[in-house]
């Protein structure tokens, strides 16, 4: 029985002996890592926008009355300088009521990694209708004193968790504390800066 057996055109194996025998062979020592630097660091879009919620705790009386806990829904905006420093923009309103407010903030992230603690602080006005009051009363200058944490989900996606204290300068000083979650989202270079290789 013959085998069958895979064999090149003549001329065609020549040439193919010839370029390899004329090819340098590539050694470690020929490479110029001069012409190749190893990376480099490329600064992404900082904006983001997104929504929010969470749940408070009236700390003097005369909010209690109104009511004891509130559910607060947010519209969460916040723009990134470097690596370190975020400011923000939250609109806020708290259930049950008319009682709505905002902020702006600035917080620091103490790291560069997927999950960044972060402190900061803002100021604002807010508003909380309380039973036998009038409109002025309830309004008021507001400060916003935080923690939390900033999670890198997707390089388009943040989830911003974080514990704020809000005091309002209205006629009866409300003070609220609670824990609130953000969703942002942005363009999908957005998130951090990162390590790429030139070529």
């Amino acid at each position: 029985m013959k085998r069958s057996s895979l064999a090149l055109p003549t001329p065609f194996a020549a040439l193919l002996a010839l370029a390899l025998a004329g090819a340098p062979a590539a050694r470690a020592e020929d490479v110029d890592t001069s012409n190749h630097p190893d990376t480099v660091r490329v600064g992404l879009s900082p904006y983001s926008i997104g929504v929010g919620a969470g749940a408070f705790s009236s700390l003097n009386s005369e909010l209690g009355e109104a009511s004891e806990a509130f559910l607060k829904l947010s519209l969460v905006q916040s723009l990134q300088f470097g690596d370190h420093l975020l400011m923000g923009v939250d609109v806020d309103w708290f259930a049950p009521g008319g009682n709505w407010g905002g902020d702006m903030t600035v917080s620091y992230l103490l790291g560069t990694a997927a999950v960044k603690p972060f402190i900061g602080a803002g100021a604002g006005f807010h508003y909380f209708d309380k039973p036998g009051e009038e409109f002025g009363q309830g309004l008021g200058p507001s400060v916003v004193a935080h923690v939390g944490l900033v999670l890198d989900v997707m390089d388009e996606m943040q989830m911003r968790i974080r514990v704020p204290f809000h005091f309002v300068g209205n006629e009866t000083q409300d003070r609220l504390v609670g824990l609130d979650m953000a969703v942002t989202l942005g363009s999908p270079l957005r998130t951090k800066r990162v390590k790429k290789l030139v070529y």
